[in-house]
């Protein structure tokens, strides 16, 4: 009776085992990936953009094409985007199992902010309106519904997207020509979008043999990348990577700006 009253126990613990920690059951090992993106050769400083609309208000700020930022003291590429692509299921840290809390895509200082935005699949997006003129937000989704919405001034226009995009798609004001976003839209938490510096993180990222690709919106796609001193042609930007228990850290990835600028 004992033992089958200890066999009995056994059991039950293994099924809460799988029912809350999966990962610590199966033996799922999670790191990190890491890098900095950085520009080689000169790059133009952002060209005054030709305010056309509502000057009274937004010929105020002294806008600039922010379609490429480069960081002057240390040559590193913001908005670039890298992101996890399979075409088989990827296994989501527990961390990562609840769909997370609204992102903002505001509307302020006739721009829009932040200029690249990160969203799971049926996260909501919430857009705001900071101004005193109207804006509008443009959506080119190509595996979700397109929508051009004015956005209100009094509450955010709320969201959101059932399916995975591809790859970053457009956002645009009909209203002020120059402003410009984009959104990332994946089914799994493992994207990043590279900060003033040009770094990125991608935590929590399951172990084994994974693709990832590397995105910016001028070229699209980067199709070269210099990794490790190492020059790479890269087929719809994509690299692969083993992931293992330790953190990867890719150091300085290099673009030239030739990639960048070309018209």
């Amino acid at each position: 009776m004992a033992i089958r009253s200890l066999r009995s126990t056994s059991f039950c613990l293994l099924a809460m085992c799988v029912a809350v920690l999966p990962d610590a059951c199966s033996g799922q090992e999670w790191s990190t990936l890491k890098g900095r993106i950085v520009v080689t050769g000169d790059v133009p400083k952002p060209a005054v953009l030709d305010i056309t609309r509502d000057q009274e208000v937004c010929g105020a700020f002294g806008l600039v094409d922010e379609s490429l930022l480069v960081n002057p003291k240390n040559q590193g590429l913001q908005n670039a985007v890298v992101w996890l692509s399979s075409k088989t299921p990827i296994p989501v840290h527990p961390d990562f199992s609840a769909l997370p809390k609204p992102v903002q895509l505001d509307n302020r200082n006739c721009t829009f902010q932040p200029r690249i935005v990160k969203l799971r699949s049926n996260q909501i997006l919430q857009s705001t309106n900071a101004d005193s003129v109207s804006h509008n937000v443009a959506v080119y989704g190509r595996r979700n519904n397109p929508f051009s919405i004015v956005v209100p001034q009094n509450e955010p226009l709320e969201r959101s997207f059932p399916k995975e995009e591809l790859q970053p798609i457009r956002v645009d004001c009909s209203i002020h020509a120059w402003m410009r976003a984009h959104l990332i839209i994946t089914d799994h938490p493992y994207s990043a979008v590279t900060d003033a510096d040009g770094k990125f993180s991608i935590p929590k990222l399951p172990a084994g043999k994974w693709e990832f690709r590397f995105w910016h919106e001028r070229p699209g796609y980067l199709s070269q990348l210099e990794v490790g001193g190492e020059a790479k042609v890269l087929k719809r930007g994509t690299i692969a990577l083993e992931i293992t228990a330790a953190d990867l850290d890719l150091g300085e990835l290099r673009v030239a700006a030739e990639l960048l600028t070309a018209e």
